[in-house]
């Protein structure tokens, strides 16, 4: 059935999480992309048909208005020789206006059928490679962006697309932090990997108090952290806290 390899594949990264990830499946990717040529092919021959199909109405269209007098009297002659009434010679030309338009409104629901399926293979080929990569930078970022640190059975579980990906991304990493030191901090060394994770994203967060801390001061002013309560702070205000475990970053859903 249409989507249904694309469907399993979805699941297949919807299975990917933190502390796993399966290895890649490039039988499945490879039957999901050959289902995808195969709906784009169909969709061109059928946009295809339905421009020959409105070519030859046209053409047939320009015969009738083309056509003299004297001939449209012996067409109105043969049709009342075949027991068709002269008040309605367009009889014929209806029920063949009737079938074209059939064939355009079937041929018109296919095609969107496909399209539509053919969109969906798109969006789980990009959301499986994305769940894969999302786990591949989480772990670089885990072993301080050194890819010579990836255990060997996980390494196996990346195709060869993603180990050059994990390579070219630590490069790319080093590079910009080398730019870095040479222009603000030319006499230190920075190590933006010291917490081993991703750099945020968000300069404020969501965080809830493990223990006691009094009241901090803050860019927007005094704030009384208490156990068990929850506050929207700026994220550099309260890093140091989450560090020392006396406040929990409540990730969003």
């Amino acid at each position: 059935m249409l989507g249904d390899e694309a469907f399993r594949l979805a699941k297949e990264a919807k299975n990917i999480t933190p502390d796993h990830i399966p290895p890649y499946n490039e039988e499945q990717v490879r039957l999901v992309t050959q289902e995808t040529r195969y709906l784009w092919t169909r969709i061109e021959e059928m946009i295809a048909s339905l421009n020959s199909a409105e070519s030859q109405e046209d053409t047939h269209m320009d015969i009738i208005t083309d056509q003299p007098d004297t001939q449209q009297t012996q067409n109105s002659t043969m049709h009342l020789q075949a027991g068709i009434s002269s008040s309605n010679p367009t009889l014929g030309n209806s029920a063949s206006h009737a079938r074209s338009n059939e064939f355009v409104e079937n041929t018109n629901a296919q095609s969107t059928l496909y399209l539509v399926t053919l969109n969906r293979n798109k969006r789980c080929l990009l959301a499986y490679h994305q769940r894969r990569l999302e786990f591949v930078r989480s772990l670089l970022w885990s072993l301080h962006l050194a890819p010579s640190l990836v255990p060997p059975q996980l390494g196996q579980k990346l195709s060869p697309e993603e180990q050059s990906y994990v390579r070219e991304y630590a490069k790319l990493n080093s590079a910009y932090r080398d730019a870095v030191e040479s222009q603000l901090c030319p006499n230190d060394s920075l190590d933006w990997t010291a917490n081993g994770e991703l750099p945020p994203r968000d300069m404020f967060i969501e965080v809830r108090v493990i223990r006691d801390c009094g009241e901090i001061v803050t860019e927007n002013g005094v704030v009384n952290l208490q156990a068990g309560s929850q506050h929207y702070l700026h994220r550099s205000d309260i890093e140091h806290l989450i560090t020392i475990g006396y406040l929990e970053h409540i990730s969003p859903c």
